[in-house]
């Protein structure tokens, strides 16, 4: 079957983009109306990242139909929410512009970026110039550095996961790091983040391979280096789709080690692209489905019968449905949809009233002082040799 109406919002936002048209279903110039509480959504709906950047736009807009089913209330008045997206096709200059654009011409007093070049030129901005609420989609540990006190940062920091993913692949005295990952600036922190702690176990890290995911389409030469120096653990991870097929080349030539995957590979992805054993003996995010949250249910039936039953459901989609529940909510809260700052300061009490509806993949239970949205219990996802997932806490650092 064909995508529903939130698939076949992406060509609406891109000719919003491109024309800078001023109609209701972009949001509208200066706003949709008095009863109109806009969400801005400047992310790539075009090139190489349309799908990541569609996937973030899906949960918007799945939260915004589930809340306005429900009724919307602050202060008092009741408000329909609309989403308002541009495409920014992964530009930090372009989202910057988007921002402003979403804030003073559509009145959007919340404005998500899903990319962290993005994300930190919309900190200038409302730093400075224009204030809005930034909902911040990168696991980038910078953007809560920054000390904007405007920023809410939706999944959690990569930190998290380097530690307790080392000491999960170290259990058995493997002592070699191979490295495949992703070349760019989000790759490189994270490649620099595992070697610092695999170093500092006493481990080996050998030749960095890293590739270029978006480029490269043959791996065969990167993966042979890789396997020559006969690692017992291959770091790699970028999109789902590259990273299965460089798994699956590397268990072609005959690796039979374990895999440390970056957090923009997702299993459920990988698992379409990929022999699911192939992924046996791997660490990574943990998929979707293996939530018992209690929307959870809701959420996989939502996406299959208004988006697609054609690809898995992510945490791209889920957290940003839940940061949407959880904004709505300060904004009753706050009494105000229009003050940014009251609607931030709002946050941890809105936390425990948003519905168990919404609490889909990791609910947070707190807000931090820098801004990050945090969830007390976050699991981790380890394929066993035999093709199980296990389950595993980890603790996040302290910011």
């Amino acid at each position: 079957m064909a995508p529903t109406r939130i698939r076949s919002g992406t060509a609406v936002a891109a000719v919003c983009t491109g024309l800078l048209l001023a109609t209701s279903a972009c949001g509208g110039a200066g706003g949709s109306g008095s009863d109109t509480i806009v969400i801005g959504y400047s992310g790539p709906l075009s090139g190489g990242a349309a799908a990541y950047g569609q996937n973030i736009q899906d949960g918007l807009q799945l939260a915004i139909d589930d809340l306005n089913e429900r009724g919307v209330t602050v202060d008092g008045e009741e408000y329909q929410v609309e989403l308002a997206s541009l495409d920014d096709q992964y530009a930090p200059n372009t989202a910057a512009t988007n921002a402003q654009r979403l804030a003073e011409q559509d009145d959007a007093a919340v404005i998500y970026v899903p990319h962290a070049g993005g994300i930190q030129a919309a900190q200038e901005l409302n730093s400075n110039r224009t204030e809005f609420l930034l909902g911040a989609y990168s696991s980038d540990p910078k953007i809560v550095e920054q000390g904007n006190e405007l920023t809410m940062m939706i999944p959690p920091s990569f930190k998290s996961y380097v530690a307790p993913f080392v000491d999960k692949l170290t259990q058995d005295g493997e002592s070699r790091l191979g490295l495949l990952g992703t070349a760019s600036e989000y790759g490189q922190e994270w490649t620099k983040l595992v070697t610092d702690e695999w170093r500092g176990r006493g481990g080996q890290v050998l030749s960095d391979n890293s590739i270029d995911y978006g480029t490269v389409s043959d791996f065969a030469g990167p993966v042979s280096r890789t396997l020559a120096e006969n690692p017992d653990v291959i770091f790699l991870g970028g999109p789902s789709q590259p990273t299965a097929v460089i798994i699956e080349e590397a268990r072609r030539q005959g690796y039979d080690g374990s895999f440390l995957l970056m957090d923009q590979a997702k299993f459920e992805e990988m698992e379409e692209f990929t022999d699911p054993e192939n992924l046996n003996d791997a660490i990574g995010v943990k998929p979707v489905r293996a939530y018992d949250d209690p929307g959870t249910d809701d959420i996989l039936d939502l996406y299959a019968e208004k988006v697609t039953e054609e690809q898995p459901l992510t945490s791209e989609v889920t957290l940003n449905y839940q940061s949407v529940a959880i904004v709505v909510e300060a904004m009753q809260q706050a009494g105000s949809i229009d003050d940014a700052t009251a609607i931030r300061d709002a946050i941890p009490d809105a936390i425990g009233e948003v519905d168990d509806h919404f609490h889909v993949s990791g609910f947070p239970t707190e807000i931090t002082d820098a801004g990050h949205l945090r969830n007390a219990d976050l699991e981790v996802a380890y394929r066993t040799p035999e093709g199980e997932y296990e389950h595993l806490p980890i603790e996040q650092p302290d910011e």
